[in-house]
């Protein structure tokens, strides 16, 4: 019997990305966004984005502070061109409206605004 992957699970990132761009009803907004321009440390950061998520998703206040504060440093160590996954990833965790929520105050910490 083969085992599912659990695209929810934040190590199967990259995995739930290609999902959601096959999927035609996917709210994705990566389009046809290929992974091959991700450089080693964008896949690091984005791999660090995903478990930081995941505390966000399953913490108090205090944790959920803390996650955002590491959100915000991570998307900084990033080619802005690979944001999109990032913005994606958010709905891994959480779901497509947080994606809304949250985007905008990630992105805003990151560039200091």
């Amino acid at each position: 019997m083969t085992r599912r992957k659990d695209l929810n699970a934040p190590e199967h990132w990259q995995s739930w990305i290609r999902a959601c761009q096959r999927d035609i009803h996917s709210p994705t907004e990566v389009g046809s966004l290929s992974l091959g321009i991700l450089t080693g440390q964008d896949a690091r950061a984005l791999h660090a984005f995903a478990a930081c998520l995941a505390l966000y998703a399953s913490s108090d206040d205090d944790g959920r502070a803390a996650a955002m504060i590491s959100l915000n440093a991570l998307l900084g160590g990033m080619q802005a061109s690979c944001w999109p996954f990032v913005r994606e990833l958010i709905a891994q965790q959480l779901d497509w409206h947080d994606r809304e929520r949250l985007w905008p105050l990630i992105r805003r910490e990151a560039n200091g605004i």
